[in-house]
């Protein structure tokens, strides 16, 4: 795969098996990722032939997006951004994807727990149905990040109420404390 066309069309092919939203990320399925790892080392390999190629790199932005590699996914976008300035709308989806970034870190779950989390939760859905409420992610918590002890989970929330200061201290709502409170 040398042609950028080629590369873009492996791309494609996967975005459509990924099943994913625009920027609603979660893991893509399964069957998306081998298009996305061939379109991403494609990418990489054309855009160090073609280090002017605005286009590549905004490919190559796309594949790691899709990959959940955000700070890849950002330097690649960056790189584009740089080469056409111009293009009001790299600029646009740059600061989109900045944003995006931003929630995926502010959640504190790599995507592999993040997958687990998602085979998990569809596993109780279909054996016990949806009750609509936090309890299967709360239990898949109390299993893979909290473990069993209080103490891990006000470390969890002491570590997540220190990322966010809130302008208005006395109005701070933190939802770990709020779900600790709740199971309280």
């Amino acid at each position: 795969m040398d042609s950028l066309l080629e590369l873009k069309d492996e791309l494609i092919k996967g975005q459509k098996l990924a099943m994913q939203g625009s920027y609603q990320r979660r893991a893509p399925s399964k069957k998306a990722i081998p298009h996305l790892l061939a379109a991403r080392k494609g990418l990489k390999e054309y855009v160090e032939q073609h280090p002017t190629d605005a286009f590549a790199w905004q490919l190559l932005s796309q594949a790691e997006e899709y990959l959940l590699n955000y700070k890849a996914a950002l330097s690649a976008l960056q790189n584009a951004v740089t080469l056409n300035k111009k293009d009001r709308k790299l600029v646009k989806k740059l600061v989109l994807l900045k944003e995006q970034a931003n929630k995926w870190h502010e959640l504190d779950l790599s995507p592999e727990e993040l997958g687990s989390l998602e085979a998990f939760l569809d596993e109780k859905v279909d054996i016990q149905g949806c009750d609509h409420t936090l309890l299967y992610t709360k239990e898949w918590l109390d299993t893979h990040i909290w473990g069993p002890t209080n103490k891990t989970r006000k470390t969890y929330a002491k570590r997540n109420s220190e990322v966010k200061r809130p302008i208005f201290p006395t109005l701070r709502i933190h939802r770990p404390l709020i779900l600790l409170k709740k199971r309280a």
